[in-house]
C-alpha cells in the first residue's frame, strides 16, 4: 500500500535535515520506495503496515537518529484521495489548508476551532482531518494565529495544493 507521513517540526528553526539524512533516519524493513516530496516534511513510501502501527515506529527512529522529537501523521493514498475528492471548488482568493490530527477529533475540539475561526474561514471536518478554507494567507486568519494554542495543538498543516499534488503523483 502507498502511504505518506506528514512530519511536524521539520524544516523549522534548526530542524532542517538534508533529504539523505531524513531518509536514512526512517529506514527500516517495513518501508519500501521511501522518498520525500517538495520539502523533507513529506515522506512517501510503500508499506504493508497500518498508519497507526507506523506512527510510533517513525517517531522513535526520527528521535533516535535526528536527536529531537518529530510527530508523524501517516495516511494511506486512499485516505488522501478521499480528502482531495471532498475539497470544494475554491472561490476568489480562497485557499485550502488541511490539518492532520492523530485521532478522530472530538466535538469540544471542533467547537474550539470554530470559535477561533474568522468570518471568512470555513471549516469542514473529516474524522482525523480539518479542511480549512480561508481568504488570504494562513496567518491572516484569526484561526491561523490561534491554531498552535488550541487543544489538541498536535497537528500538522499542508496546503490543499500540496495534498492534491501528492495524490496526482500516484493516480
Amino acid at each position: 500500500m502507498r502511504a505518506f507521513a506528514f512530519l511536524r517540526g521539520i524544516n523549522v528553526g534548526n530542524r532542517r535535515p538534508k533529504t539523505e539524512a531524513l531518509l536514512a533516519a526512517v529506514d527500516g524493513p517495513e518501508l519500501d520506495e521511501v522518498s520525500t516530496f517538495l520539502a523533507s516534511g513529506n515522506l512517501l513510501f510503500a508499506t504493508d503496515r497500518t498508519p497507526v502501527d507506523l506512527e510510533p515506529v517513525l517517531e522513535e527512529r526520527l528521535a533516535d537518529r535526528l536527536g529531537y522529537e518529530v510527530t508523524c501523521f501517516v495516511r494511506t493514498l486512499d485516505e488522501l484521495r478521499a480528502v482531495v475528492a471532498a475539497l470544494p471548488v475554491l472561490g476568489q482568493g480562497e485557499k485550502h489548508q488541511i490539518a492532520f490530527f492523530r485521532d478522530v477529533v472530538d466535538d469540544g475540539t471542533r467547537a474550539a476551532y470554530a470559535a477561533a475561526a474568522g468570518d471568512t474561514d470555513v471549516l469542514r471536518w473529516r474524522d482525523r482531518e480539518l479542511v480549512w478554507t480561508h481568504v488570504g494567507g494562513m496567518l491572516d486568519s484569526p484561526l491561523g494565529a490561534a491554531m498552535a494554542k488550541l487543544v489538541p495543538p498536535t497537528n500538522t498543516v499542508r496546503t490543499g495544493n500540496t495534498v492534491e499534488r501528492l495524490v496526482a503523483k500516484f493516480d
